[in-house]
């Protein structure tokens, strides 16, 4: 049964993180925002802690990432497709990011090899 309230913990946890990275959060600022320290969120995301998550903290950091209560806490699965469609949406943001981050790298790339070659005609 511990197990069990151990897995629950560690779900919702990694949910809450999950929400937090969608909305390009850190901890520190989900922390300040729910006016709690940042230690704590991060023992709540991890389920660090035998703790337990009070119903109003987990009202308030739904609130905070403007998520509905039932996707942090919806342990029989029943948001599953939504969340396999999070996880999904996730991943292909993160891709887009980083093919963006690449070809901003070549635009930078170009940009210095063109400032070489009109700084050498400018000196001569």
């Amino acid at each position: 049964m511990k197990e069990d309230f151990q897995a629950e913990m560690r779900c919702i946890g990694m949910r809450i993180a999950g929400f937090r990275k969608l909305r390009n959060m850190t901890q520190a600022e989900l922390a300040d925002k729910l006016n709690i320290n940042k230690n704590y969120l991060s023992q709540i995301e991890n389920a660090s802690t035998n703790k337990t998550i009070s119903l109003p903290m987990l009202i308030r950091i739904s609130r905070a990432l403007d998520v509905e209560l039932a996707l942090l806490t919806d342990i029989d699965g029943i948001y599953k497709s939504d969340l396999k469609n999070f996880w999904s949406d996730m991943k292909e943001s993160f891709e887009v990011m980083k093919k963006l981050n690449d070809d901003m790298d070549k635009m930078l790339e170009q940009f210095e090899k063109a400032d070489k070659i009109f700084s050498n005609k400018g000196g001569e």
